[in-house]
């Protein structure tokens, strides 16, 4: 897997990438409600976005990493 690095890196790493990936749009409600005093509603979007990127990419990940395991020599 030395040719691939991106793809080294997504079998390694994809878990708790993941997981920032899920919680970045609650980073950004945060700042909007710090900086601009948005309303509650917005907590409740970040919420069900962030389950939908969170699930999403680690799906992608383990998807790599099946492929990664059939394809790629070792």
């Amino acid at each position: 897997m030395e040719r691939y690095p991106t793809v080294r890196f997504i079998v390694g790493h994809g878990r708790w990438l993941s997981v920032v990936v899920g919680l970045c749009p609650l980073l950004v409600v945060l700042v909007g409600v710090l900086l601009e005093g948005w309303d509650a509603v917005w907590w409740l979007a970040a919420v069900a976005l962030g389950g939908v990127l969170w699930l999403t990419f680690r799906a992608f990940a383990e998807l790599t990493g099946i492929i990664a395991e059939m394809l790629l020599p070792e």
